[in-house]
């Protein structure tokens, strides 16, 4: 499919569906989530005007449709937010379309108050008469109907709940808009539909169906923090994006409870320059970090890695160069290169394990514990001393983590929780296909021990002194020259 289009879905409630809740969902999370993308030009949702059944319908103009196919739109299907399946379970049915644009008549740049949509199936062979028909005589008739606007003709690429017409059919669709106040069903509407020509060329359709339908909203999109993007399903994620374009991409994704401004001196040594070489840096808040959203999916590493990717199209960088990530980024490191080695030439993953165990389970509950009764500054100053060695526990770094931690969502350090105690990529990343290097603070407790034995293709450990979970805070210097010998 190419070319401008139409996007058309036609609902119909069910007894259990909560229209309140159903167009709450609609406008401003359904809809609006499209007309973020810069191939939807334009949406509207209608109620049927004619009393039958569906009674809703939204339509979307498409500037191309060859975007339908490629995952930046599919993963709005792929990925619905939990009130999105919820609400539309509840639907008695769903029917969608997509048409490609034959012709158009009237200079109408928003939907019109009053649609006449006429379906009609014909046999190939027909195609070029109802083309003569419709651009020589019924178009420019429906035209001097009062109140008309435009006038649009598609053709079904598409088909819905019945599917595609069989072969050697065509499926077309005239939408004709007009204003609130309109001649619909006067003497030059009942002309356009009673013409010799008209009757000869009924005589060979094969079914017709005319509905109409009065216009309900018009979408705007999405609203989005400055320099944060929404996922599909609600979660925000806060980003940076700094150097020269042309340099090679690189991305860092934080651990759990901290922002990207631990990458703070990482992401300038590369901007500026290492051995002579400059690199573009984006940083990521991933989802949780400063909301966590009611509507959002439950936080799972292969949702953490497919938010990558679609921070990834909406700043439209098709792939990097490498992706570094530490203790949960570094399992997000992980999976992204599992997932899509396609985008990314290597990797280095930071302080992390390759799979979830009763201990940090148990951890992980005592800590969320300790958040819910005194709150997430308790949670900061244990967290941020077994982060880091003793004699940094009052280093500047070390503060400024503690900051970050005490700012950080209870919600969404929760929903973190539970996907660093529901993963195992253990046998996964014995098929990885692209380089690594593995990073880990000497005084990480056990990890420099459990790290040496991940077994994954194509990587190597090394060993960053004077550091614990956070080396990249406490010892920069080490940090960035294991990171020269492998960018």
């Amino acid at each position: 499919m190419n070319g401008p289009g139409y996007l058309a879905v036609a609902i119909q409630l069910g007894p259990q569906t909560d229209e309140s809740a159903f167009h709450e969902w609609y406008n401003t999370e359904h809809g609006p989530l499209r007309l973020r993308l810069p191939f939807i030009l334009t949406g509207d949702r209608y109620q049927a005007a004619d009393g039958q059944r569906p009674e809703w319908s939204a339509v979307y103009d498409v500037s191309d449709l060859k975007w339908i196919d490629q995952r930046i739109y599919s993963r709005l299907r792929e990925e619905r937010s939990k009130r999105e399946k919820a609400v539309m379970s509840t639907f008695d049915s769903l029917d969608r379309k997509i048409y490609s644009l034959l012709s158009s008549s009237g200079d109408l740049k928003r939907a019109g108050p009053v649609t006449l949509a006429e379906t009609i199936v014909f046999h190939d062979e027909d195609a070029g008469g109802w083309d003569e028909f419709f651009v020589e005589e019924h178009f420019p008739m429906m035209s001097k109907i009062p109140g008309w606007l435009r006038t649009r003709r598609f053709r079904m690429q598409v088909g819905g709940l019945k599917g595609m017409p069989p072969q050697g059919q065509i499926e077309t669709l005239a939408v004709h808009e007009f204003a609130e106040k309109n001649g619909l069903g006067g003497a030059e509407h009942k002309a356009a539909n009673d013409t010799p020509r008209r009757a000869e060329m009924l005589k060979k359709v094969i079914s017709t169906e005319t509905r109409q339908w009065s216009h309900h909203v018009a979408f705007d999109a999405l609203e989005e923090p400055p320099s944060s993007i929404i996922t599909t399903d609600g979660a925000e994620l806060k980003f940076q994006l700094e150097g020269n374009p042309a340099d090679p991409v690189v991305v860092f994704i934080n651990s759990i409870l901290t922002n990207f401004s631990i990458w703070d001196d990482v992401a300038k040594a590369l901007t500026t320059g290492i051995k002579g070489k400059t690199y573009r840096v984006l940083r990521y808040n991933p989802r949780g970090y400063s909301q966590q959203a009611a509507r959002s999916n439950d936080t799972r590493f292969d949702l953490l890695a497919d938010d990558l990717e679609y921070l990834l199209q909406r700043v439209q960088i098709a792939s990097v160069h490498a992706i570094i990530g530490v203790s949960m980024g570094g399992v997000t490191t992980l999976n992204f290169a599992l997932r899509y080695p396609h985008l990314v030439d290597k990797f280095v993953a930071c302080d992390c394990n390759i799979a979830a165990s009763p201990a940090n389970t148990t951890a992980w509950a005592d800590r969320i514990a300790l958040a819910k009764a005194d709150g997430m500054s308790a949670l900061a100053d244990i967290t941020v001393k077994r982060w880091f060695t003793p004699s940094n526990h009052d280093s500047a770094n070390a503060h400024k983590a503690q900051t970050m931690v005490e700012q950080a969502n209870l919600e969404g350090f929760i929903q973190n929780t539970a996907a660093l105690c529901n993963y195992d990529l253990s046998e996964r990343v014995r098929s990885m296909k692209i380089p690594g290097l593995l990073l880990v603070g000497e005084e990480d407790g056990k990890l420099p021990q459990a790290m040496q034995k991940f077994d994954i293709p194509g990587s190597r450990v090394e060993v960053i002194p004077n550091a614990g979970h956070l080396p990249m805070l406490e010892n920069h210097e080490a940090f960035m020259q294991a990171l020269e010998g492998f960018l």
